[in-house]
């Protein structure tokens, strides 16, 4: 019996660095949870390259002020979508990413951000959306 595929939604988000530490954004308090700059991929977008789409995604969480170097993508993991997308996940790749200057003005997708040193910061479960990417992260900065 054939089973039906599972309905995905491409997200890009940047592991932004400096001086040893990561850019990490906090969603809305009531979750509290760490998140990267970038986002999905729009409808309208099946034709642009994923560099300008992650570039669109922090100017609109991050500002036009920052100034940044993409590098290459470091890892993967899966989240599931808000609850009016109902059986659809997001798939997300992480690049690596380099500040090099700019204000950081926020959109109200996230209420603050910190930069974390991440051989540090003691990374719990309910800092992450899920176990798989909770684990993505620790394999990720373990081997730094």
């Amino acid at each position: 019996m054939k089973r039906d595929y599972a309905l995905y939604q491409v997200a890009l988000k940047a592991m932004m660095k400096k001086n040893g530490r990561v850019l990490f954004l906090r969603l809305n308090e009531s979750e509290n949870r760490l998140d990267l700059p970038g986002g999905r991929i729009d409808n309208v977008e099946s034709k642009v390259p994923l560099e300008k789409i992650l570039d669109r995604e922090l100017r609109e969480e991050l500002g036009n002020d920052v100034k940044y170097k993409l590098g290459k993508p470091l890892f993967q993991f899966r989240r599931a979508t808000k609850s009016k997308f109902k059986g659809i996940f997001n798939l997300l790749t992480v690049y690596e990413t380099k500040y090099i200057s700019g204000k950081i003005r926020l959109s109200p997708e996230h209420t603050s951000y910190e930069w974390i040193n991440p051989t540090r910061y003691k990374f719990k479960p309910k800092d992450f959306f899920n176990k798989e990417e909770y684990l993505a992260f620790k394999k990720y900065f373990s081997r730094k």
